[in-house]
């Protein structure tokens, strides 16, 4: 009894907190960016709901991953997987978008393979934002927090929102819905954050990257060529900031690092801390070849990462308890 108490003391001291991000809601078990599984992430435990946001022809603030419907888990009224690039979101309303259903993967898919264990939930649609912000709260008060990233492609403008009207259209919503305190926002697209940074300074923003921003990846910040090194920070180029990613994130005014788990290092995790930003990590499943790798997550934990958004909350969950670790709450359905 003695020896498991000191042993559980001892991961505390080891470890801090890890705070756990249910990614598009819980997308290995539960359609993902829908209420069915956001629904589930908050019966599994979690202590934030991650959530991907676009905005419509209308205006509206609406859950979907991809700012150009995803043919592997989006079926017409005739219950058809639409085809790739087809349905372009900022040219269909709300009321056109809710025709769709994105209740089960096609199995026929590469995607699906990631998600052997995802329930179709047939009829489902994609939800609001004001939805999604609702049922989080009408479960959870303010136990749980929001992160929402906001889907946008800078190399690809016909796709995308203008990134100050999406801004807008998306603080008016954590602002009425009294939000604004409780989310991480998320952006790829620095520029969305700067737009969110001049409406509110009280905004926790996440600076996306991944190992494409990398030396040599297709997205390189440190290249040589003003235009690729700048096209996802609105020209601005690490070069200035020591060469330093977690340096350029703090200086334009990030609370949050959110780096691919592949991509970060221990020597910028510790410089991040000493910055005062926020790390928190995500997993490429078609990069790192499974949607749950235990043994990268082991690493991040280890390391002392701020959090991880997974696509299995329970597994990380466990992860943490058989560490002595605190664990997020679970919300029950009534």
């Amino acid at each position: 009894m003695m020896n498991a108490l000191c042993l559980s003391l001892l991961a505390i001291s080891l470890f801090g907190q890890v705070d756990v991000y249910s990614h598009r809601g819980v997308r290995s078990f539960a359609p993902e960016n829908t209420l069915p599984g956001i629904d589930a992430s908050l019966r599994i435990g979690t202590d934030w709901v991650d959530m991907d946001v676009v905005l419509t022809k209308d205006g509206e603030v609406l859950l979907s991953h991809d700012p150009v419907l995803n043919p592997a888990i989006v079926r017409d009224a005739r219950g058809n997987y639409v085809a790739a690039g087809s349905e372009v979101v900022k040219d269909l309303t709300l009321r056109e978008l809710r025709r769709f259903d994105v209740g089960r993967i096609d199995r026929e898919t590469s995607y699906s393979l990631f998600f052997p264990d995802q329930v179709a939930i047939d009829g489902t649609r994609m939800p609001t934002l004001r939805e999604a912000v609702r049922l989080v709260r009408s479960r959870t008060r303010h136990r749980v927090g929001f992160q929402i990233e906001m889907k946008t492609d800078p190399t690809n403008p016909g796709i995308s929102a203008d990134p100050k009207r999406f801004a807008g259209a998306l603080y008016r919503i954590l602002r009425e819905e009294r939000i604004v305190e409780d989310v991480e926002i998320q952006a790829f697209d620095f520029t969305c954050l700067y737009a969110l940074q001049a409406l509110d300074s009280r905004i926790r923003t996440a600076y996306l990257t991944s190992r494409d921003n990398e030396p040599g990846g297709v997205d390189d910040f440190f290249s040589s060529d003003p235009k690729i090194a700048g096209r996802w920070t609105g020209g601005k180029l690490v070069k200035d900031y020591e060469n330093s990613i977690p340096r350029m994130v703090k200086a334009l005014g990030g609370t949050n690092w959110e780096p691919e788990d592949a991509e970060l290092t221990r020597e910028n995790l510790e410089l991040s801390h000493k910055l005062g930003l926020k790390v928190v990590v995500w997993t490429w499943p078609e990069q790192l070849g499974t949607a749950f790798d235990p043994a990268m997550v082991e690493k991040m934990i280890e390391w002392g990462v701020d959090g991880i958004i997974t696509d299995d909350p329970g597994r990380l969950t466990s992860m943490l308890a058989a560490r002595g670790l605190p664990v997020p709450p679970r919300f029950p359905t009534d």
